[in-house]
């Protein structure tokens, strides 16, 4: 069962809902190979590839070392990173009906009343399937990306780059210390579309850098809560425990518990009555 807080539909209709789709929602699509069913890497499968490119066999040797960050950090700086990107845009290649058939891709394309959405997926997955289900979108991963989008047009902010430009990427220790001194231009316009507007986690764990990295500056830019007394995040969280409840309560996000194995389901259904 579904619980969609009421202050979410409220945000929604007034087109203050800003969605942020994380890895997991990518992982959800499926396609098949060869006879193999694949789906877009996680995470840490994309640390653990580039372990193998240095050539550890089992990736859990460097974590002893390191963080994902550092070990992402020490490739760039003994390795070729086309080598990893090359892998991705083999990996992240779904067919077009994968996307297509994608429930929660199709759930998001109708979210008519959503202008902006943000993702920190390298994938084309969102934009694709945006193209293929009839939604008119405009990419934004550079500031000369950000001229005005038409009326009929949202915008799919890449805020940490995509395989189209890898230059933008943020994969490694010092792109993530660059960016937490929020002085880049998708800093700005993130800031800039956080006043007044509640966001939507999607597809991320607590574990995920991105949402720390995320959760963090949501807290620090609007710590008073500038009188608001509605939430300025939400996110889903399957099974959560008091641990991640309390976090996430202390940075003003959230929890819509997904108490099911089918997380997929559970987010179609929350998406679907968001709307309603």
């Amino acid at each position: 069962m579904v619980n969609c807080p009421q202050e979410l539909k409220k945000v929604y209709k007034e087109g203050r809902l800003l969605p942020f789709i994380g890895a997991g929602i990518s992982m959800s699509v499926s396609w098949d190979v060869k006879g193999l069913k694949k789906r877009g890497p996680s995470w840490e499968e994309l640390v653990n590839k580039a372990a193998n490119i240095l050539g550890f066999d089992d990736p859990d040797l460097l974590r002893v070392r390191g963080t994902d960050l550092q070990i992402l950090e020490y490739f760039r700086l003994i390795n070729n990173t086309a080598k990893l990107t090359n892998w991705l845009v083999q990996e992240i290649n779904p067919p077009d009906d994968a996307l297509k058939d994608s429930a929660i891709h199709k759930k998001l394309t109708e979210l008519d009343k959503c202008k902006t959405f943000y993702t920190t997926n390298f994938d084309d997955f969102l934009e694709r399937s945006f193209n293929l289900l009839g939604r008119n979108n405009k990419v934004i991963v550079q500031e000369q990306h950000m001229c005005r989008a038409n009326n009929d047009e949202c915008e799919i902010i890449k805020f940490h780059g995509d395989l189209n430009h890898t230059d933008m990427l943020v994969l490694s220790e010092a792109d993530y210390e660059r960016r937490l001194s929020l002085s880049t231009e998708l800093d700005y316009r993130f800031k800039s579309d956080l006043l007044n507007r509640t966001v939507l986690f999607l597809g991320y764990s607590f574990r995920d850098p991105n949402v720390s990295y995320l959760f963090r500056l949501i807290t620090e830019q609007f710590k008073n809560n500038n009188g608001i007394s509605s939430p300025r995040a939400y996110i889903v969280v399957k099974h959560p425990s008091e641990f991640e409840k309390k976090l996430f309560n202390a940075r003003h996000i959230e929890i819509l518990p997904a108490r099911t194995d089918d997380l997929t389901s559970f987010i179609c259904d929350l998406l679907e009555k968001i709307k309603n």
